[in-house]
């Protein structure tokens, strides 16, 4: 249990710095009751992404760690409905800054890539389904679109969708936001990004080279459609291409350590849970990586000042 605690600090350290540095408020209201920071609820959810409770789990597990709720000054906890309500009511504008605030902990990112994936939205079981007569193949799911970092698996950008719709659709806003914040050299897709104008967004927009398989490789150069696209048919170098299945073993990654079903009801809680659950498995992979040195780092040097 002291390990436990000790590791769910180190979570708390990092939460509450990413919070600062998104300059997320310690109220939204002057008429807020002050009872609890905006940065204990935020952490209690991303908690929860951690241990993958329930909230009313959560709470039975914060009421048992009283080492833990020392830590996070919590001497009342909180009812699990005044956590939805602040799920609710959270700007997604405050949950896209807690993403970007892991710019500061990180090396600057060299090779991206880009994929999506599905998370399910359906906890019936496969087999009932078919007994009942129930269609299965067809599940619900939420697509979610992840920018990563295939040489540190951090995921430096993510777009969610309910409805299933083409990749090209998100890879163009991701891209254009991904070029404000980072320089890298090489981005990677799969075929289903063979796109002119994401190749054009690529080298104009981010100045990096596009690691991007092309469809039909059998069609030769003159016969292709694209300025993009050509200029880079000719010197595709395939075996560089492979890097970018790290990205389908981050995949793999996030949904054996953070589940692969999102448990909310609504869209909007649907996507709430996802980004929360984003932001516990980056915290997850700096902790894992060694990267808790830098915080430490940090806090001497705020506290110098």
């Amino acid at each position: 249990m002291e390990i436990i605690s000790f590791k769910y600090k180190k979570v708390a350290d990092f939460s509450y710095e990413l919070f600062r540095i998104a300059e997320l408020p310690l109220h939204f209201s002057k008429f807020s009751n002050r009872i609890y920071s905006n940065y204990q609820k935020l952490f209690l959810l991303v908690y929860k992404q951690f241990r993958k409770f329930t909230y009313e789990e959560l709470l039975t597990d914060i009421a048992d760690n009283l080492t833990l709720r020392e830590y996070l000054g919590l001497n009342i906890l909180p009812d699990y409905t005044t956590l939805i309500k602040f799920a609710k009511k959270l700007p997604k504008l405050v949950l896209e800054k807690l993403l970007d605030a892991f710019k500061q902990f990180i090396l600057p990112p060299k090779k991206v890539a880009i994929d999506a994936t599905g998370m399910s939205l359906d906890n019936a079981s496969p087999h009932y389904c078919k007994r009942i007569g129930r269609p299965f193949k067809k599940r619900p799911f939420l697509k979610a679109s992840f920018i990563v970092d295939i040489e540190q698996y951090i995921v430096l950008l993510s777009k969610t969708r309910k409805k299933a719709r083409h990749d090209t659709i998100d890879a163009k806003p991701l891209i254009k936001k991904l070029a404000q914040n980072y320089e890298p050299e090489l981005f990677y897709a799969d075929r289903g990004y063979d796109d002119e104008k994401i190749f054009k967004l690529v080298f104009e927009k981010l100045h990096a080279y596009p690691m991007i398989l092309q469809k039909r490789l059998d069609v030769p150069k003159h016969r292709r459609h694209g300025t993009y696209r050509k200029k880079t048919f000719a010197v595709f170098d395939y075996g560089e291409y492979l890097q970018r299945n790290k990205i389908e073993t981050f995949n793999s990654m996030f949904k054996k350590r953070f589940s692969a079903k999102i448990k909310s009801k609504t869209t909007k809680m649907q996507k709430f849970e996802m980004i929360t659950r984003i932001i516990a498995y980056n915290i997850d992979r700096l902790i894992r990586t060694g990267k808790y040195v830098i915080l430490t780092i940090i806090k001497i040097t705020r506290i110098s000042y």
